[in-house]
């Protein structure tokens, strides 16, 4: 059983570069983008392929713009600080982009393609960290758990798994490839009886309701279990970047499949309200590479994971890693 303190589990030097190439990110980013703009007219929402919200955190009707990228405007709530959109798109054209040839392209193209490096260096660490809030493995379950990389790690240090994600793709991968059992389906839906020690929710920015499904874990999880989830920053260095220097984002933001950002404010706001406890908190990103975004030598590469590490040291990291435990 892993024993590790929290501050002190290695730390993942990977670069955009060694994730997601370049040329495919640009091919996907692209692909995105012509699906999406059937929905806009003039670069207007077209109503009836989108339900107007308000925050999808705490309810609230005030907010600001603070962006617009690819037609899709962003808001910052005044209440939690989360930044959203607030034209949603409607589940059923979701659903549709998720089971789209479209979407079987992109996971085959970035998400399978770097299978073995996630699942043997990101994904271990990951198992790692949350191992060390645990005396032993207990039940897990993964939500949006893609192709099962995470699961089957979780697996390999003997945790009992579970996983549900709405691509036939990512269910056929995680059976064929790691010979696991995932539902099909999202966790809007998801109904069992099991009470998990864990909750995993590593793209919470992709459900269509992310305070309802925090509350729904709540439910799910044993007295004292815990929820770890991975959210897009809404403090992060390269968003502050893209408000004053807007330019097209090949990946974070993602043509709007990223309609979410968590805020601190927004993180401590769910804890307060559900009834969890923040454990621990880090960020981690590829805010330099993704403004960079080109081929570099190794000297450079070396400075920009060192400035990344500083980056992410402040809490400004492109991305949240978040360990919340129930408490009541």
């Amino acid at each position: 059983m892993f024993k590790e303190d929290i501050n002190n589990i290695e730390r993942v030097r990977l670069s955009l570069f060694d994730l997601k190439p370049k040329t495919v990110l640009n091919d996907i980013y692209n692909m995105y983008n012509e699906y999406l703009s059937q929905f806009f007219e003039d670069g207007e929402p077209i109503p009836e392929y989108f339900n107007k919200v308000n925050c999808p955190i705490c309810g609230d009707k005030k907010t600001k713009q603070i962006l617009v990228l690819d037609n899709i405007r962003y808001h910052e709530c005044d209440t939690c600080h989360s930044v959203y959109t607030p034209d949603m798109l409607k589940d059923e054209i979701l659903m549709d982009m998720y089971s789209s040839g479209a979407y079987q392209e992109y996971f085959k193209k970035l998400v399978l393609q770097g299978q073995d490096l996630r699942k043997n260096t990101l994904e271990l660490r990951k198992v790692r960290q949350l191992s060390s809030f645990f005396s032993k493995p207990g039940k897990i379950l993964d939500v949006g758990c893609g192709s099962g990389s995470f699961l089957k790690v979780c697996q390999e240090h003997g945790w009992d798994v579970y996983g549900i994600d709405p691509s036939d793709a990512a269910v056929k991968t995680a059976k064929e490839k790691y010979d696991l059992d995932i539902t099909k389906g999202f966790f809007e839906d998801y109904k069992s009886d099991e009470k998990f020690n864990c909750i995993v929710i590593l793209g919470i920015e992709h459900l269509q309701d992310p305070y309802g499904s925090l509350k729904k874990a709540h439910e799910l999880l044993e007295d004292g279990g815990v929820v770890f989830f991975e959210v897009p920053s809404a403090d992060c260095y390269l968003l502050n970047y893209i408000k004053k220097y807007p330019f097209d984002v090949t990946r974070y933001i993602e043509s709007g499949r990223h309609y979410l950002f968590f805020s601190q404010q927004t993180i401590n706001y769910i804890c307060r309200s559900l009834g969890y406890e923040l454990l621990h908190i880090d960020s981690n990103g590829l805010d330099v590479d993704t403004i960079i975004f080109d081929d570099v030598g190794s000297e450079l590469k070396e400075k920009l994971l060192n400035m990344q590490e500083i980056i992410n040291s402040m809490l400004l990291g492109d991305h949240y890693r978040v360990f919340m435990r129930k408490v009541s």
